[in-house]
């Protein structure tokens, strides 16, 4: 009986609570809260995600967007009553976190063509860094209805790093590249080559970029949402059709070749009962 315990707060992860030591507002809507991990020897890969508590509210899945030992943030868009419980955490406030859990990205490429549309761009600030970090080369493609809602743009047009090369696309052209961000990425690709693709957004668009990946050959990974209780593999509510792929344990992070067995990519989800919906 301890066996099984024991084997139980293993898949749990480790628990804590932090306090939110800052708050940036990243656009009108989209905040990162900043917190202090108490673990000195955490690891933290771009792709990982946390289970974060709201005490009294709900506890949900949040990809990690920063992490500078001991310093971890998430980026908030304010969409159902969790995370609008969250966004408007300030600092002092207390919230619960369980993790790292999750199959991160692989950093092994040598330029890496980076798509991020809307808050899907949480996970690939974190990722953009560690792959400059081990030398890759990186261009940046940050999407967005309009210039307003991009996230990181700041941040990221004044980085001035050898390899690194940002463009922006906005929905109406406000900003950028002006349509999607597919589009945008098929530009891009006329006139460069790489050896990775990675994306992290709407799931129709991801969808549209692994058949564009596809075509170039490129390795292809992509951070993929479903709806999850657990964060652990315990509660299956984030099996994807028809593998069964969880996409707390197996994911967040696929590849092409895996998504390309996955009947649901990019057309439905499932909701907290079970229900199928249109992407």
């Amino acid at each position: 009986m301890e066996v099984h315990r024991m084997n139980f707060e293993k898949k749990m992860g480790d628990s804590t609570s932090v306090r939110i030591s800052e708050v940036v507002e990243e656009n009108e809507e989209t905040r990162t809260l900043f917190f202090q991990h108490r673990v000195e020897d955490l690891q933290v890969i771009a792709g990982h995600f946390f289970m974060i508590w709201i005490p009294g509210v709900d506890e949900i899945p949040m990809s990690i967007s920063y992490w500078n030992r001991p310093i971890l943030g998430i980026s908030v868009l304010p969409i159902g009553d969790a995370t609008r419980a969250l966004a408007s955490r300030k600092v002092g406030d207390w919230i619960g976190i369980r993790g790292p859990f999750g199959r991160p990205f692989s950093l092994d490429t040598r330029r890496a063509l980076v798509v991020g549309g809307g808050i899907g761009a949480a996970p690939l600030r974190l990722l953009t860094y560690q792959l400059l970090a081990r030398d890759t080369e990186v261009t940046l493609l940050l999407a967005a209805r309009t210039k307003d809602s991009l996230v990181y743009f700041e941040e990221f047009s004044g980085l001035e790093v050898p390899g690194f090369q940002l463009e922006v696309a906005t929905d109406d052209g406000s900003l950028g590249f002006k349509g999607l961000a597919t589009e945008a990425a098929k530009e891009i690709l006329k006139r460069e080559r790489f050896n990775s693709l990675y994306t992290c957004g709407p799931e129709a668009m991801m969808k549209d970029l692994y058949l564009t990946a596809t075509k170039h050959d490129l390795q292809f990974e992509a951070s993929v949402e479903r709806y999850m209780k657990c964060g652990c593999g315990i509660c299956g509510t984030c099996a994807l059709d028809p593998t069964g792929d969880l996409v707390c344990l197996d994911g967040p992070v696929f590849s092409g070749k895996k998504l390309s067995e996955v009947s649901d990519f990019g057309i439905s989800t499932r909701d907290e009962m079970g229900r199928k919906k249109k992407c």
